[in-house]
């Protein structure tokens, strides 16, 4: 509505919203529009509230906002008497009271006879005019010759000018003062209005406003309809859901399975979930048979079909997730030929997506757990790659059906094997081939020990566990191998060397225990903690004692040979600036420290090497003079 056409004598009075949104601040949040709401009481018109704002087209704008929200409504009618009566208030204070006729004609025409009181010291009255139509204002003719004001009224048929009181019609419309003749006492100003309004013609009804209350009702809209419908039927196909009789199918489900994948199945469970996706849930799936090694047992299958081929020939499922079970070069091999089966059967069911979950990779005794990802499919169904990673996605699988069998490839970047290893693997890079129970690697790069790590291995199963390879590093720190190895970090030192190694136990988890290899190594500016080779050579003792400290050198190498019981360093050669000292250390299963190194001091007047003997622990090692 624009604010121009408001009435200035309209009046707003605050709803019950409005009385709660002059507590609550929140609820009318401009300023100046807060500042209306205010003022509005139910008494000032619009002209008044402009009036006292001081800014008419403000307040007009802030009055419909407010009457748009519910916060406050029109409380009277234009054409209301009591709205008349405030109109010639307001004349009244804008020009001189002018005298009134005491009576009024009424006929067809406008035209009003100007009388004037006889009665000495007599006030003019004012007239009430009779209430016209809705859309109309009642007008005031100018004075006449006599100064006195005659309003026009509206015309009346004979019907209601016979039905006034005595006195004739201006005697029903005027007050008038207590009459001397008869002694009866007049009919009041309420009375008279009553009756001019239950004489009212018939072309004019009264229209009245309803009260509008500040509570809106609620009424029920087609969006609500909508979508309490949907609720409700969510509700019903929730509930037949879970108390569908799935057990009376399951044969049916075996069957199709077995058809399907062209393999025994067999299914112990089957029923519909809604979390964390909805779904056909299948559980404790066999597919093969019991006694095979391709069989493939799956804790869970999850599956999605399209809801525009339930009703088709055939039914396409838009992702299958296989979720607990165990990927080995047998049960690749056979996933891969049950899902090229099922892609080859005309009126089998067809799957466009496969995901895994909570999958187990084991490969000729490396295992690999809680790993997920996606098979990826050919164009004609079947298994093309199997994309797996850890669940910190440190760890990328790939796994490869091939005519061979199994392509692996392994890469991980800052990979721990277990949560508490003391192997952390800054970079890993494993490429190989599984044939049967053998695997063979190919390429195996590790960084790990702030080094590199370079070599190839083979890995098998029959008639035992066992492994076969070599390696070479490079810039090992020994500090921290020894600390992952649980000696500790008294070796200082980058280690670089080649080792040579094979291995064969009962099983995997003894592998490590039986271990034979043999190799080089060198190290550079290093140190050997808790031997003191200058400090032995000063005592001159032939008392085995613990001397602490160190031993500081620029190179130190020789060979390495790891036993099942012992690990032996031999051809000892160690260069510390002016000391030069060769010899062998074995260190026992049991960190005992057994060897002899000859110690040579180039400052000392007696060239002669002296030989000194280790023993004790590695932790703390004892060191003397042998006699000569």
């Amino acid at each position: 509505m624009d604010p121009d056409l408001l009435d200035p004598d309209l009046i707003f009075a605050k709803t019950t919203s409005g009385e709660e949104a002059m507590l609550q601040r929140t609820r009318v949040v401009q300023r100046n529009t807060r500042m209306v709401l205010i003022l509005v009481d139910g008494n000032a018109t619009v002209a008044e509230l402009c009036d006292k704002t001081g800014n008419a087209q403000l307040t007009e704008n802030a009055l419909l906002e407010l009457e748009n929200d519910g916060f406050i409504e029109r409380r009277i009618e234009k054409n209301s008497v009591w709205r008349q009566d405030r109109h010639t208030v307001k004349r009244s204070k804008a020009a001189p009271p002018q005298p009134v006729s005491e009576f009024s004609t009424y006929g067809e025409t406008a035209e009003s006879v100007p009388v004037k009181s006889t009665l000495p010291g007599s006030r003019a009255r004012r007239v009430i005019p009779f209430p016209g139509n809705r859309d109309s204002r009642p007008t005031v003719p100018p004075p006449d010759s006599a100064g006195i004001a005659t309003p026009a009224l509206p015309p009346m048929g004979p019907e209601s000018r016979t039905a006034f009181p005595p006195g004739g019609e201006s005697a029903a419309l005027l007050p008038s003062e207590p009459s001397t003749d008869t002694g009866e006492k007049p009919p009041s100003l309420l009375e008279r209005l009553q009756a001019l309004v239950r004489r009212r013609p018939a072309a004019t009804p009264v229209e009245i406003k309803p009260i509008r209350r500040s509570g809106r009702r609620w009424t029920m809209t087609w969006p609500m309809a909508s979508m309490l419908g949907v609720t409700l039927l969510c509700v019903v196909v929730f509930v037949a859901a879970l108390v569908f009789p799935y057990a009376h199918y399951l044969p049916a489900v075996e069957a199709a399975l077995a058809k399907s994948t062209g393999r025994p199945a067999s299914v112990e469970e089957m029923h519909v979930s809604f979390y964390p996706r909805p779904g056909l849930l299948l559980r404790n799936v066999r597919l093969g048979d019991e006694t095979a090694k391709d069989v493939v047992r799956v804790s869970e299958i999850r599956l999605q079909p399209e809801l525009g081929t339930l009703l088709s020939a055939r039914l396409i499922f838009r992702e299958a997730e296989l979720r607990g079970f165990t990927l080995s070069a047998e049960t690749i091999t056979s996933l891969s030929k049950m899902l090229g089966t099922t892609a080859r059967e005309p009126n089998g069911p067809g799957v466009r997506h496969v995901a895994a979950a909570d999958a187990e990779i084991s490969f000729a005794g490396l295992a690999l757990g809680e790993m997920h990802g996606n098979l990826e499919l050919t164009a004609d169904g079947t298994l093309h790659v199997l994309s797996l990673q850890s669940t910190d996605r440190s760890l990328q699988v790939e796994l490869k059906p091939s005519a061979r069998g199994i392509a692996v490839r392994l890469e991980g970047i800052g990979w721990r094997p277990s949560e508490r290893s003391p192997f952390f693997f800054n970079s890993l890079n494993l490429q190989g081939d599984v044939v049967g129970t053998v695997f063979t690697i190919d390429t195996l790069e590790l960084r790990i020990f702030d080094g590199l790590v370079r070599g190839a291995t083979i890995l098998h199963a029959d008639p035992q566990p066992g492994m076969a390879g070599e390696i070479a590093f490079d810039r090992i720190n020994t500090g921290k191998l020894g600390e992952a190895l649980g000696i500790g970090g008294q070796f200082e030192g980058d280690a670089t060397g080649k080792l040579r190694f094979v291995a064969t136990s009962e099983a995997w988890s003894t592998v490590l225990t039986s271990l034979q290899a043999s190799g080089e190594f060198s190290m550079h500016r290093g140190s050997l903690g808790g031997i003191d080779l200058p400090e032995a050579v000063r005592r001159v003792s032939t008392t085995p004692a613990t001397l602490g400290g160190r031993t500081r050198f620029e190179d130190l190498s020789g060979g390495i040979v790891l036993t099942p019981g012992t690990t032996r360093f031999s051809r000892l050669v160690l260069n510390a600036g002016l000391m030069q000292s060769s010899g062998q250390i074995e260190v026992s299963r049991e960190l005992q420290l057994r060897g002899r190194m000859e110690v040579q001091m180039r400052g000392r007047a007696d060239h002669t090497a002296v030989p000194i003997l280790i023993s004790g622990t590695l932790k703390s090692p004892l060191l003397q003079t042998a006699g000569r």
